[in-house]
């Protein structure tokens, strides 16, 4: 009887196990976009978040998350968070730098523009030349065009450091939002009360801690506050 018990214990485990992990898959898209010679022994990991409307599929985001997200309507596709996360193989602590997003730099093949543009350059030259070939498929467009985004974005990054990125990882908004919510939100201080309406912040002064859709409008608050883009 107790065995019985213990397998049907490991198989209902299992079985939650395993629906979980192709839940995650699911929502997860992945591509080669990075050589991952990790050539000075460590690794260095671009973390990046996309102002995109689309999944991780490329697929729209339907209108009522673009409501509960305030995020409107935008087909720009700009990396406004760029972190370049360095772990070395010595077991020292990683360092994390974060790229200015209006920082102007040499984006390969395109010349001195705007670093969180270099993604939509890469991706719309992609999409201009598939569909010269005579492409036509929406899935195929969004995927070639992506990956072509993301592989221009880590040139613009390598040549800009020097640096050999390893590893490549994007968020876009819904995903920024559920992050906070599975970290158990994230503590925040406001030395004066604020309000968005266009973002959707609206915070008191004080400590709080914020996640989901409120974490999401407290980073992308630009209104409202007396140094706009800098005070972000």
């Amino acid at each position: 009887m107790a065995v019985t018990m213990l397998s049907v214990l490991v198989l209902v485990v299992t079985g939650y196990g395993w629906s979980n992990y192709r839940d995650l898959l699911n929502g997860l898209a992945t591509s080669d976009v990075t050589d991952g010679a990790g050539a000075d022994g460590a690794i260095d990991i671009l973390l990046v978040g996309m102002d995109s409307r689309t999944d991780a599929h490329g697929n729209p985001l339907p209108a009522e998350v673009l409501r509960e997200l305030h995020a409107g309507e935008n087909d720009a596709a700009l990396t406004d968070t760029i972190i370049l996360l360095h772990i070395p193989n010595d077991g020292s602590s990683a360092t994390g730098f974060s790229f200015p997003r209006d920082s102007y730099v040499h984006v390969p093949g395109h010349g001195r523009h705007k670093i969180n543009s270099a993604y939509s350059r890469g991706r719309e030259a992609a999409v201009t030349a598939e569909t010269k070939r005579g492409a036509t498929d929406p899935a195929h467009l969004a995927r070639t065009g992506g990956d072509a985004g993301r592989k221009l974005l880590v040139r613009t990054v390598e040549q800009l450091t020097g640096v050999s990125v390893d590893h490549y990882a994007e968020v876009n908004l819904l995903g920024f939002a559920r992050i906070t919510e599975a970290v158990g939100g994230v503590p925040v201080c406001l030395v004066a009360a604020t309000k968005d309406i266009y973002s959707g912040a609206n915070f008191r002064a004080g400590p709080q801690t914020i996640s989901g859709p409120d974490a999401l409008a407290f980073v992308r608050q630009r209104h409202g506050l007396p140094r706009g883009d800098l005070d972000r």
